[in-house]
């Protein structure tokens, strides 16, 4: 059974509140504004118990830590990584169909994309400071 606890919740709405894939260490320091109880170790625990119920899944892009985000109705979608920031950010516009043709012999089973370049807040940095 799982217990529904003050930590857990404050790992949930972490992850709600700022509606981005967040690695462990930024749970972490936004579910303390939820919860001052809430321990790395308990992040930790709490991030595998609920990729296990399949609440969650995890994010591993090359050069960044491991993110996690909250399992939407709306499925899959592509993401965002910010080269200054390095933030990963939901990119849910249309993406154009894109015809797959794999080599002989595999079959493709699913597919990632991910787009590269500078989130508004370091976009408009870079244009305030001249």
């Amino acid at each position: 059974m799982i217990r529904k606890t003050k930590q857990r919740s404050a790992i949930l709405n972490a992850l709600k509140s700022e509606n981005r894939p967040l690695s462990s260490i930024e749970i972490y320091d936004i579910g303390k504004k939820f919860t001052s109880r809430l321990g790395l170790r308990t992040v930790y625990r709490n991030i595998n118990e609920l990729q296990y119920e399949g609440k969650i899944v995890s994010l591993d892009y090359p050069g960044q830590p491991i993110r996690y985000e909250l399992i939407t109705p709306d499925g899959h979608h592509s993401h965002f990584i910010c080269y200054y920031c390095k933030k990963v950010f939901d990119f849910h516009d249309e993406i154009p169909d894109i015809k797959y043709v794999p080599p002989a012999g595999f079959k493709i089973e699913g597919e990632e994309i991910v787009f590269y370049g500078r989130c508004p807040d370091c976009h408009s940095t870079a244009t305030s400071n001249p």
